[in-house]
């Protein structure tokens, strides 16, 4: 029984150890990110929470204009899982446009709007900001 006591704290503890690294790692991955897009101009995040597998974290950057200069998007399963640039948003060119069009254009969506609630967080944050900074 001490054994088997034993081995079950150790897998604990290798487990603990595991998530503490994955952790670290998406920290990592999650600030080499921003700092990458944070040299386009201001950036906006905003995520959509899964209940399993389809929760989503965006980045968007635009200029002090709304010009959208950059996108990526961290959406995966495990703690392995990177940003990824994304050029388009519903079929039509992201990066060039004002942060106003892929907003109007989402929230026209009914339903199926709550599969962009990150994009549209990290575009309201964007807007909100701008309004502030003028």
């Amino acid at each position: 029984m001490n054994q088997d006591m034993m081995l079950i704290f150790m897998i604990a503890i290798a487990l603990f150890g595991m998530q503490a690294l994955g952790g670290f790692m998406q920290i990592k991955n999650y600030k080499v990110a921003m700092r990458r897009l944070h040299k386009k101009g201001n950036v906006g995040v905003g995520q959509k929470k899964g209940r399993f597998l389809n929760g989503h974290i965006v980045m968007i950057s635009c200029d002090s204009q709304g010009i959208i200069t950059g996108c990526e998007v961290l959406d995966g399963m495990t703690f392995l899982s990177k940003f990824h640039s994304v050029k388009e948003l519903l079929d039509k060119p992201l990066i060039g446009r004002n942060i106003e069009e892929p907003l109007n254009e989402i929230d026209g969506m009914g339903k199926r709007k709550k599969h962009y609630k990150g994009y549209v967080n990290a575009l309201e944050a964007l807007q909100l900001r701008l309004n502030t900074q003028n």
